[in-house]
């Protein structure tokens, strides 16, 4: 049972410390923490977006150019 209070006491302390914190503060460290992460797609996959978007850009940008869209099928 002691663990247990520990544990409750703990994420007490925890929950006030947040709670007392102002609103910019938590703002501000949220926002930090996001710029320290890179994004998912890194990394769960690695450069391998980065090889498929540097691969598809010059189709992207040919296609712009002639006024299409790769999305979306051209209607006749």
């Amino acid at each position: 049972m002691a663990k247990s209070d520990e544990l409750v006491k703990y994420v007490t302390e925890r929950f006030v410390r947040y709670i007392e914190m102002p609103k910019e503060v938590r703002r501000q460290v949220r926002a930090d923490r996001r710029e320290g992460k890179e994004p998912w797609q890194y990394r769960w996959f690695g450069m391998l977006p980065v090889a498929i978007g540097m691969w598809t850009k010059p189709l992207r940008e040919g296609a712009r150019r002639l006024g299409r869209s790769l999305g979306k099928r051209a209607e006749r």
